[in-house]
């Protein structure tokens, strides 16, 4: 028996994670989306995204996600590949395995070392960009246990 559950507020490996709550709407590894992606909700893609995105919640692009298209929504976190423009209205967190073409901008962006950005790269607050080693324990946000 598989169980997968994600609860964003008890993630631990990111710290924009630890701060969103509620459970995430999931496209998995096998699966492909082609369209608009609109929303109020978490939305966490493990699989491949054709098509732009406006959310109101958080996005979270894990490895091995890979997304063709434009992002938009209030918390970006990418740790998969992105081809196309990214904006995060408030923050922004690019984990070391991310690989993205196109041009980044937030509120707050906080990089780590590793990542990979072949664009432009723009805050639109107060704050410099903040560039960070990865130090927590790399854990996947869906856990499966067999029984």
């Amino acid at each position: 028996m598989v169980h997968s559950v994600l609860e964003l507020g008890k993630a631990r490996h990111r710290r924009t994670l630890d701060k969103v709550g509620g459970i995430a709407t999931i496209i998995g590894t096998d699966s492909t989306f082609i369209g608009i992606l609109r929303g109020n909700d978490n939305i966490v893609v493990l699989g491949r995204i054709e098509g732009d995105c406006d959310l109101n919640g958080t996005l979270l692009l894990e490895e091995p996600g890979h997304f063709e298209g434009n992002i938009v929504a209030e918390n970006v976190i990418i740790a998969g590949q992105v081809r196309g423009n990214v904006m995060a209205r408030s923050k922004l967190e690019i984990a070391s395995s991310a690989r993205i073409i196109g041009d980044v901008s937030g509120e707050v962006i906080a990089i780590a070392e590793g990542a990979s950005i072949d664009g432009q790269m723009r805050t639109a607050g107060s704050q410099p960009v903040s560039r960070f080693t990865e130090k927590r324990e790399q854990k996947t946000l869906i856990s499966a246990e067999k029984t």
